[in-house]
């Protein structure tokens, strides 16, 4: 079984060796040791968090996190409580990107492991023109086609079918998945911080996610998590030339159009329906039954079972009502 995390982090480090490597005060116990980065909801005893926007500090009530890092203007508006330490920092997601450098200095330069083992069933097929790297399992009945990478630290289940020339690393996918050529899981996702001079790298830790019965077509991307993980959930299907980026998390039973692109982050709920060319903002939540017309751009939350259209896009019956009254604009000139 693959981990949430792309690699095993480096450390455990205390609380004060890390706050003078991010040059961040300390409120609490600096000798608390910590052993990992995690998401607020994900996080476990000994791991550190952050919080760089407001709406996320409620979420601290219920963290099991042993710290977290927090600007100087957050710090006072919070309980005492909370049963955290904290790092204080004049900008909590630059020390949030030094942490992961710290903890995964090497996530990006993978060699060839001679511990982490290949695990083939002896129903699979694998072409002889496949790569299969390290820590990778792959399932009965699958088959993995010409010129084909697999791996690191994938996990393929029975009856799986990967196309020609489909790279996928990091990620763990279900039974009955089909993925067609061209494809790529599983890469670096699309993740920077301008520091006031240059674009900083921010490590992407995470992983995909694809669960049972999803079809995903040709070339697609589907970038693996920053933290957490990307997800398809059951029985999703997928059409050529789909992005979908990190910790995107669509429900099951969606269905996207091709050339559609979701940002990072945004939540699809189950049974959405995306015509072609749909464009989703991130951090945004879809809710579940939803309808989107071919080349809407996406730019707020939908309630459920909503019909929208047009960029932005807007109710079905308001966005005909503007296509008419344009219509009606244009023709009396």
């Amino acid at each position: 079984m693959i981990s949430n995390i792309i690699s095993k982090p480096k450390g455990p480090y205390s609380l004060k060796k890390i706050a003078d490597f991010t040059k961040d005060k300390i409120i609490g116990n600096s000798k608390i040791i910590i052993n990992r980065i995690s998401s607020i909801e994900n996080a476990k005893s000994k791991s550190i968090t952050f919080v760089d926007k407001k709406k996320y500090l409620n979420k601290l009530s219920y963290t099991k996190a042993s710290a977290c890092i927090i600007s100087e203007h957050d710090i006072g508006k919070l309980s005492k409580k909370l049963n955290l330490s904290f790092l204080v920092s004049k900008n909590p997601y630059l020390s949030y990107v030094k942490l992961l450098n710290i903890f995964y200095p090497h996530v990006n330069n993978f060699k060839q492991s001679k511990t982490l083992k290949i695990q083939i069933s002896k129903s699979a097929h694998i072409s002889k023109n496949a790569d299969v790297k390290s820590n990778t399992i792959i399932g009965d009945n699958s088959i993995i086609n010409s010129f084909s990478s697999i791996g690191p630290n994938v996990y393929i289940g029975k009856n799986c079918y990967i196309g020609n020339n489909v790279s996928i690393s990091n990620s763990h996918i279900g039974n009955n998945v089909n993925i067609q050529d061209g494809t790529i899981i599983g890469q670096d996702g699309f993740g920077y911080f301008f520091d006031g001079k240059k674009y900083i790298k921010v490590p992407q830790i995470g992983i995909v996610k694809i669960n049972n019965d999803v079809d995903i077509g040709s070339n697609c991307t589907i970038d693996r998590g920053s933290i957490n993980f990307t997800e398809i959930k059951k029985g999703v299907k997928i059409d050529n030339l789909v992005h979908i980026a990190h910790n995107v998390v669509i429900g099951e039973n969606t269905a996207i159009a091709g050339q559609t692109g979701i940002a990072g982050s945004s939540i699809i709920g189950k049974n959405v329906l995306m015509g072609g060319q749909v464009g989703v903002s991130g951090h945004l939540y879809i809710k579940d039954n939803v309808q989107i017309g071919a080349q809407s751009g996406v730019t707020k939350n939908i309630e459920k079972n909503s019909i929208v259209s047009g960029t932005p896009s807007v109710s079905l019956k308001t966005y005909l009502k503007q296509s008419v009254i344009l219509k009606q604009m244009v023709e009396k000139k």
